[in-house]
């Protein structure tokens, strides 16, 4: 949906599906732009289950890269696109059929990216989206959780660059989901970096993280987890240096943490910490992960914790495997959120709007994923009823908006909501200009079709709806009633008069044929 012209691949289309079904294995990529490492991972599909193929890494500490008004500072966005190309030209070698890039921390905290995001797009070759701290929780339990056992309560903790999520489950469903904006880079650049090494500052590391996890306290540990794991690169790194120590033979503890920290405050700074089993690119940060991690133990009563195998990326890979097998999380979120908000239309809203979709799709040039937005949308138009009929499109919208919705990037969740407002009321510059830049004039065209298919469906519950048939090219869209009697027709055109005037704001020309 963005203006870059990027490789729509974050459904399955026809094509892979019949590959799918053939003996050729399809191939999926992963791209987790994290604030510490940026991570590529291409897969074959094999029996259900990610062939990890080709991968590349790079540290970047993105999570330093912005500014103190919050914009991404130029070396930072030039560093990040130089990797993203790279990215782009491995995975041109693959000609992976589904792709996900997904931003986090960094990029939920930056200020105003969307010009960023814009020239990310371009360089990887396909669209690169920002996720929630609840949605990086949902994918970092979802990579974890192959290895869980399927009766055993779950914690698992994940320190990253610039946040640390917390997840408790049980086997394949994630139960508690929480993210806390605090990680191994922002920790180093606030504390840490570029200071002496000091048991004070270490100290102080460690009561700040301690203070940040400690409003998740009560709920965590009276979740009754049974087992600690950790992922991500963070604590597999502690992990690594601790067992080069002799402190552990596998796994943590809060008494090997404290140790560990005692060889850390034998160095002299933390940027340049040599430490047995310690990569050199890690070692900026590590100090800041490990007090992260002893705040951690401290606030939620952990004794011992695992490191798991999966992550965020592997999240990522399984989640595009359901959605190439046609279980996409998004549509059982979406059918979730229609029965908390019902909608007064039920799955007519849905038909009708797709009726119209499939008629006008190719002349508009519509994608498959434009047609499952409109879907959605149809879906839950009206849930912002249950709040108050007068402007529920607003509420709906509203509803929409602040609602995490499992699988659903925020540019996503944006367009969703933006398209559920239009559906009723006044189309203003206001509203319309910002939808125009964030997405183009296809989203103007998906919004057309959603109001369309609502004024419709009040036509049919009036017993005053003849059998239409739309066409279109470039931006005007012909209706025609093919229903024999006037009355019906004149019924029709006086309906659709005021609110196609109030559309054809949107630049889109309407022709109405008797």
């Amino acid at each position: 949906m963005p203006k870059a012209r990027t490789k729509k691949a974050t459904i399955a289309p026809k094509k892979v599906v019949r590959r799918a079904a053939s003996n050729r294995a399809p191939v999926i990529a992963a791209i987790d732009l994290g604030s510490n490492s940026f991570h590529l991972v291409i897969a074959k599909v094999q029996n259900g289950q990610p062939v990890v193929v080709d991968k590349l890494r790079a540290m970047l500490r993105f999570g330093s890269g912005l500014d103190r008004q919050g914009h991404i500072k130029p070396a930072a966005a030039k560093n990040a696109l130089a990797c993203l190309r790279q990215f782009g030209q491995r995975m041109a070698i693959w000609h992976p059929e589904l792709i996900r890039a997904v931003g986090t921390n960094t990029l939920r905290q930056a200020l105003n990216p969307e010009a960023f995001l814009h020239k990310a797009s371009l360089k990887l070759g396909a669209h690169v989206e920002v996720i929630s701290g609840i949605e990086e929780a949902r994918l970092i339990y979802r990579g974890v959780s192959p290895g869980i056992s399927a009766d055993c309560r779950t914690l698992v903790a994940d320190i990253g660059g610039g946040s640390t999520e917390l997840i408790v489950g049980t086997g394949s469903q994630p139960e508690i989901l929480e993210s806390v904006t605090m990680g191994c880079v922002t920790m180093t650049d606030q504390i840490l970096g570029g200071h002496f090494l000091t048991e004070a500052r270490l100290t102080q590391a460690i009561v700040m993280a301690r203070q940040k996890l400690w409003p998740l306290r009560g709920r965590f540990r009276g979740s009754a987890w049974q087992i600690a794991l950790g992922s991500s690169g963070t604590i597999r790194a502690v992990e690594a240096v601790a067992r080069e120590l002799g402190l552990t033979q596998e796994g943590l503890t809060l008494a090997a943490l404290y140790e560990l920290k005692e060889h850390v405050l034998r160095q002299r700074y933390s940027d340049h910490l040599v430490l047995p089993g310690l990569a050199t690119e890690r070692a900026p940060v590590f100090a800041g992960g490990l007090a992260i991690l002893i705040g951690l133990f401290e606030a939620l009563d952990i004794t011992d914790m695992r490191v798991a195998k999966g992550a965020l990326r592997e999240g990522v890979l399984q989640d595009l495997i359901s959605r190439l097998e046609g279980n996409d999380v998004r549509s059982e979120a979406i059918r979730r959120l229609a029965s908390v908000w019902p909608n007064p239309y039920g799955n007519r809203s849905s038909i009708q709007a797709m009726r119209l979709f499939e008629a006008i799709a190719g002349p508009w040039q519509l994608s498959a994923r434009d047609g499952q937005l409109l879907e959605w949308a149809a879906l839950v138009h009206a849930c912002g009823r249950a709040i108050n009929s007068l402007h529920y499109e607003r509420h709906s919208a509203y509803i929409i908006s602040h609602t995490e919705l499992a699988g659903f990037a925020r540019q996503e969740q944006f367009l969703l909501a933006h398209l559920v407002a239009l559906q009723h009321g006044k189309w203003t510059r206001g509203v319309l200009t910002p939808l125009k830049q964030a997405f183009g004039q296809t989203a103007v065209r998906l919004a057309v079709l959603l109001r369309l298919a609502i004024v419709l469906l009040r036509l049919e519950d009036l017993g005053s709806l003849p059998v239409i048939r739309i066409a279109a090219r470039n931006n005007i869209l012909e209706i025609r009633a093919l229903t024999r009697g006037t009355a019906i027709r004149d019924k029709l055109w006086q309906y659709l008069t005021p609110e196609l005037a109030d559309m054809q704001k949107s630049g889109i020309r309407f022709l109405l044929v008797k």
